[in-house]
């Protein structure tokens, strides 16, 4: 590697972020404070555009470096695998300077497992390293192409020639070297943004959106005085007004939703509307409905999240919308794309996406549009079937006899040196065995029809299912659904002209040829001669993304749009926009014909991660949303929260939302109030005081055996309270610690995970980032020992965490210390007191003798083995058994041995 000065430069113009990368020498990679000179607080309004772009360059670059330097110090629990050749390339034109390899994997294995992906940045060394030192020697790769399924042929580039003494050679058949690659990040996604944050500089991207966004003065939130919400409901369509009725959409929602379509009719400006969605107030659903109403008026919309996760919520919530809407789905659906990696989306759990997926879609429409095996090939062989179906079968005859002459000719190339009488008789019986199998006409009409019949059903409804409107018109989609039905009902009369004798001259053309299905045929191939044919899988993808009206993916995605030759976006919309970092955004911003934005979030909540504390400091991980909130640019709050139980939702309302959230209808009933166990401790809201237990900690990550005892007691007996009353209940318990969700999970194992009525998740706070349950149990890690709550402390994750439960909240600490660990919850606990909701775990008889039993014999080391274990024991005595009294029955004695 170059060294540790090679990277000052005094601009990055022409220079890629792998570049840069590979400049660094692993001194400078293990330095934390390497840019930190180098790192400027990001302001909240910018002079220019240049000016924005490059204000978040050397945030971007400490990112990467910080984000590499914590691969580096876990280098140990790196993945890793075996190479077994090494084969260089010509240069790479992208990447002139650079080596350019094709690398063959081993087998994967249980101890080396690496998948490549691309935009992997990997370690090439002949050691499998448990510390940075072993790390000698090494090379530095990128990995650009991964050629198949198995991941076992990649193609990189590296800084340096790779020494070829590395690889592997076998002698008296022992190894003399081997070597590994080891994966440190992925830069995909910084690529991206490094791409977009210097595309400015070529001139070609869109810059009206960035400019709207820097705020240099009130222009950039001003509405257009000319166009009304009121306007925009009265010109609106019929079908636009019916479905915005039939939403049933709150007050704040509703004009949420028409100030965003007023904002896209208006062609007077430019708009940025920004969609405050506090937890439980419908934001998706919100979201949905915008989405839909956008799809009604032909606005061609992408729509971007920062996660996969959050990409397939808001796809799922629109499709919902979309199904119900359609007569005749699923025509249409070809408008609508959502694209990514399907194995890291997981889109398989999503089946309500499969049609609508890209790899699906171009998977469908290469099979449909193939010249060779596409539907107009077995479109013209049905014709020619039923036209002429005498004449197929003499060609099948003549088929079958070409194919039985081969197989004599090899058996005679076999026995020519041993022919007997045997072999003369075996040939005899192969022959006569070729004439028995050969098929009859009745046979062999009724068995090709069906197959063409299966066939061109599924090409036909694979058309107007992916083909976009523009270009299948609902008059040609009914055609396509005509012939489909028309082949169906010809299926039950094909074998019927066979009832006369076979011995007959047979003439099936009056029996099976309709003049509606020729006709239909002969129609629908005419109108899809001008269906493209495609190439590549590539090309078939750009050809699907540039017809469509309606997009999904991640913002770091989205850079692929700015590779088409066109686009047709001409709104955004971010969903859990608080989430995105501002530079990342930059990415869909710049898309050519983009003149509205929406972005919709709650800055409040979880933001951005960001690894370094440089960064963080910088407002690396600040959205444009929470930037133009602090600016205050105009938002539509929605105010209605329809998740929490009032008692639930008091604290987290005044605390984080100054009381301007309401409480909606349904949690102010009666019903909404669910005591799922005895007593005041277990009402809707309880702090429940933990004076003992200590917290150890294991590097930054900390645990406390006593809450985890509480905490899977409690579980305990909800589940057999959900076995006794048949009650279907879900629980969420949360930490702020990995070290204290791993402690709760190994003590649970795989207890709760087979039963439908009781559902259990265990994680941190960012793992719970809009989710509900019916109970949400906090453990706050505290007691002896600790002095604070870790991220728990701040006000965005306090906030998320207070804010997932619908009927019960129950709160584990020590009161005292979480008094002195932050100022939220010193209000909290103040609060909790205040309001009588504030009890000592010791009032509840079984929950001190717990605490008592556990403290004694975690002292004694034998807390893994001890009565925790024994309790665990005693539960499972539950598991799987539904309602079953008597398991319940047993459950019972247990707990009274106790």
């Amino acid at each position: 590697m170059s060294s540790s000065s090679s990277w000052r430069k005094p601009e990055t113009k022409n220079r890629e972020l792998i570049d840069v990368v590979f400049a660094w020498s692993i001194l400078d990679v293990l330095n934390k404070d390497f840019y930190k000179n180098k790192v400027n607080k990001i302001p909240e309004r910018f002079s220019s555009s240049t000016a924005y772009t490059k204000s978040f360059v050397d945030p971007l670059l400490e990112e990467t470096h910080a984000e590499l330097l914590s691969s580096m110090n876990g280098i140990s629990r790196a993945s890793t695998r075996g190479i077994m050749v090494i084969s260089e390339e010509k240069k790479d034109i992208k990447f002139p300077n650079y080596y350019l390899y094709s690398i063959y994997f081993e087998k994967k294995s249980r101890s080396e497992n690496y998948e490549p992906e691309v935009g992997d940045l990997i370690v090439l060394t002949n050691v499998k390293p448990r510390r940075v030192n072993d790390l000698r020697p090494y090379v530095i790769a990128s990995v650009q192409r991964v050629h198949n399924e198995d991941h076992a042929t990649t193609q990189v580039i590296s800084s340096k020639p790779i020494p070829f003494s590395w690889i592997q050679s076998h002698k008296g058949g022992k190894v003399i070297n081997k070597v590994f690659a080891v994966n440190l990040m992925n830069l995909t996604t910084n690529t991206r943004i490094w791409q977009a944050l210097h595309s400015s500089l070529d001139g070609n991207k869109n810059m009206k959106m960035i400019n709207k966004v820097l705020q240099t003065d009130s222009m950039g939130k001003e509405k257009c005085a000319i166009c009304t919400v009121e306007d925009t409901k009265k010109s609106a369509s019929p079908i636009l007004q019916e479905a915005m009725c039939g939403f049933n959409l709150n007050s704040s929602q509703e004009t949420a939703v028409w100030s965003c379509i007023t904002a896209r009719e208006c062609h007077h400006q430019e708009s940025v509307n920004l969609i405050w969605g506090p937890p439980g107030t419908g934001k998706t659903k919100t979201t949905g409905c915008l989405l839909f109403a956008l799809w009604e008026l032909k606005c061609c919309t992408l729509t971007c999240a920062p996660t996969n996760n959050a990409v397939l919520e808001v796809t799922k919530r629109f499709m919902s919308l979309v199904t119900g809407s359609l007569k005749y789905a699923p025509y249409g659906y070809g408008d609508i794309v959502i694209f990514g990696n399907g194995k890291r989306m997981k889109i398989d759990d999503f089946q309500e996406l499969s049609q609508v997926f890209l790899e699906n879609r171009v998977s469908a429409l290469a099979a449909c549009l193939s010249p060779i095996i596409g539907w107009r090939s077995k479109a013209g062989s049905m014709i020619r079937l039923l036209k002429f179906p005498e004449a197929e079968y003499r060609l099948y005859n003549v088929s079958s006899e070409r194919k039985a002459d081969d197989e004599t000719d090899s058996d005679d190339a076999e026995d020519s040196d041993d022919d007997d009488e045997f072999g003369l008789k075996e040939k005899v019986m192969k022959n006569k065995k070729s004439d028995d199998d050969k098929l009859s006409i009745r046979e062999f009409i009724t068995k090709r029809f069906n197959v063409l019949a299966e066939e061109l059903t599924t090409m036909v409804r694979n058309l107007y299912t992916h083909m976009p409107t523009s270009f299948v018109t609902l008059k040609l989609a009914k055609k396509m659904m005509t012939l489909i039905s028309l082949v169906q009902s010809l299926g039950d009369s094909v074998i019927q002209p066979f009832a006369i004798s076979e011995q007959t001259e047979i003439t099936l053309t009056e029996f099976m040829v309709t003049k509606d299905f020729l006709q239909t045929a002969n129609e629908v191939l005419c109108e899809t001669v001008s269906f493209p044919n495609f190439k590549d899988d590539q090309e078939a993808g750009n050809f699907c993304l540039m017809n469509a009206c309606s997009v999904f993916c991640t913002a770091s995605s989205s850079s692929r749009l700015h590779s088409l030759d066109q686009t047709n976006v001409e709104l955004l919309v971010v969903d859990e926009a608080g989430q995105l970092r501002e530079c990342e955004s930059v990415i869909p911003l710049q898309l050519s014909r983009l003149r509205d934005v929406v972005l919709i979030g709650d800055e409040r909540q979880l933001p951005a991660m960001v690894t370094s504390k440089i960064c963080k400091e910088a407002q690396f991980g600040r959205s444009l949303f929470e930037r133009l909130v602090s600016l205050e640019h105009t938002t539509h709050l929605l105010n209605v929260q329809y998740r929490m139980h009032p008692d639930i939702s008091l604290f987290p309302n005044k605390e984080f939302y100054g009381d301007k959230l309401l409480n909606g209808p349904n949690v102010e009933e009666n019903s909404y109030k669910k005591q799922f166990l005895e007593g005041d401790m277990f009402g809707s809201y309880s702090f429940i005081h933990l004076a003992q237990g200590k917290v150890e900690f294991d590097g930054y990550s900390g645990k406390n055996m006593v809450e985890v005892a509480v905490v899977v007691e409690l579980l305990a007996k909800l589940h057999k309270e959900s076995v006794k009353n048949k009650q279907k209940i879900s629980v969420g318990c949360i930490a702020p610690y990995k070290a204290q969700v791993t402690a709760i999970q190994k003590k649970l194992g795989d207890i709760y995970q087979t039963g439908e009525d009781f559902y259990v998740k265990v994680g941190t706070v960012d793992g719970f980032q809009g989710c509900e349950e019916d109970v949400i149990i906090i453990s706050t890690v505290t007691g002896v020992g600790s002095d604070s709550i870790g991220f728990l402390g701040t006000r965005q994750r306090a906030n998320v965490a207070l804010t997932r439960a619908r009927h019960c909240l129950w709160i584990l600490g020590n009161g005292d210390t979480l008094k002195s660990s932050s100022e939220i919850w010193e209000r909290l606990v103040d609060n909790a007191k205040v309001r009588c909701c504030y009890h000592e775990a010791d009032q509840d008889e079984c929950l001190s003798r717990l605490i008592t039993n556990t403290l004694e014999e975690h002292d004694d080391g034998n807390f893994e083995n001890g009565w925790l274990s024994n309790r665990i024991a005693a539960m499972s005595l539950t598991k799987g058994v539904g309602s079953s009294l008597s398991s319940s029955s047993r459950f019972s004695q247990n707990c009274r041995k106790w």
